[in-house]
């Protein structure tokens, strides 16, 4: 079962984002289907003089819904024709020629269900709208006809003048994060199925077979955990023992070999001791850094990359391993997470002593926060 409650230092990991926004859109929607169905139904039971401003007002706001519909439709054509013209000059490299695939992939949006479901509506809203016109409505209907070439034009100078076609922070993040394109969730699955599905395959087994660990284990002073490790500001230290005091390689679990485009390659599994001064009772945890979260750190040095977006990343990085993780090896692997000078040997005693206390039917704890 997924965690839905995740905290690191001193950030929250972010969940996916929701619907709110289409929510808010809908109830919009509604809300000004409302006010012209209102007025509808007043033009039909004519309860106000042709000659009054605020009739007028209502068949000019009536007459013109189906040409609003029809520019904003025609409007959008437009914005995948002018993607088209640049486009075909790409055909044969990025479509291998494939016109029908280039045109799919530029008016994508006339192809989907939603697009004709809203055909459909408009055509419906088009029809009850025209069948209660009057000789005045088909007065302002033909004026708004008019200015829908304007209408048009506008739209087109507002989107491409003043940029408005630009797609926001916020709807950048959604979209890579809805497409599974985002550079944290590309690492996260490489991690995964790199390394921690290869190891944490045959943990169990790994350990029992080794009579020195066996024994830890039954002792409880080793648990059949691997705690993958992972500091905030993506900077990977070449050791574990870099922490000097506290915290010893005491030996490694038998490697996992696997054979990889024909080269037989092996997995090293580290088992650490790690224990305090003020007579805390030590234990031995199988653990390491995650690697390849350095590889954020690194891009820093190549391309801009601000500190903030480096934090966020990671951020979608350890919700998505620990998605990954809860969906396949729950039980063999915890994430521990570093933010800022957080001790590791703190960090790892926390998380033992939240895993004892869960330990006879509690409910366990989500992702620790290691402060």
């Amino acid at each position: 079962m997924a965690r839905n409650s995740y905290s690191s230092g001193c950030r929250e990991i972010p969940k996916r984002r929701g619907k709110a926004n289409e929510i808010a859109a809908i109830i919009v929607g509604i809300l000004c289907m409302i006010y012209l169905c209102v007025v509808w139904m007043i033009i039909k039971v004519e309860t106000l003089g042709e000659g009054d401003i605020f009739f007028q007002c209502m068949y000019n706001s009536l007459s013109a819904l189906p040409v609003m519909l029809v520019c904003t439709i025609i409007t959008k054509w437009f914005f995948c024709s002018f993607v088209l013209i640049e486009e075909q000059n790409h055909t044969k490299s990025r479509y291998d020629g494939n016109s029908w695939l280039l045109f799919k992939n530029c008016f994508q949006v006339f192809l989907t269900r939603n697009f004709v479901l809203g055909v459909v509506f408009s055509i419906v809203i088009v029809i009850l709208v025209i069948s209660s016109g009057t000789d005045s409505f088909y007065k302002f209907f033909v004026t708004s006809c008019l200015n829908s070439i304007t209408a048009i034009g506008v739209s087109i100078i507002t989107n491409y003048i003043f940029d408005f076609k630009t797609l926001s922070v916020v709807e950048l993040s959604e979209l890579d994060e809805s497409s599974n394109t985002n550079v944290a969730k590309g690492l996260a699955w490489s991690y995964f199925t790199g390394y921690l599905k290869i190891i944490l395959n045959d943990l169990k087994q790994t350990v029992e077979n080794d009579v020195r660990w066996k024994q830890k284990l039954e002792n409880k002073t080793l648990k059949c955990v691997f705690y993958a490790i992972v500091p905030l500001n993506c900077k990977v230290p070449a050791d574990l023992i870099e922490y000097k005091e506290g915290i010893t390689r005491v030996g490694e679990l038998q490697p996992v070999s696997k054979n990889r485009a024909g080269m037989k390659r092996e997995y090293t599994i580290p088992v650490y001791k790690i224990e305090k001064k003020n007579n805390e009772p030590p234990f031995f945890v199988i653990c390491g850094y995650v690697t390849i979260i350095d590889t954020l750190f690194e891009m820093t040095n190549f391309i801009k990359f601000e500190e903030k977006k480096r934090e966020e990343q990671c951020l979608l990085f350890i919700r998505t391993l620990q998605e990954l993780i809860d969906d396949n090896c729950e039980e063999k692997c915890e994430i521990v997470t570093l933010s800022g000078d957080d001790s590791l040997i703190d960090a790892l005693y926390k998380k033992r002593e939240k895993e004892n206390k869960n330990e006879g039917g509690e409910t366990r704890l989500s992702m620790s926060t290691d402060v």
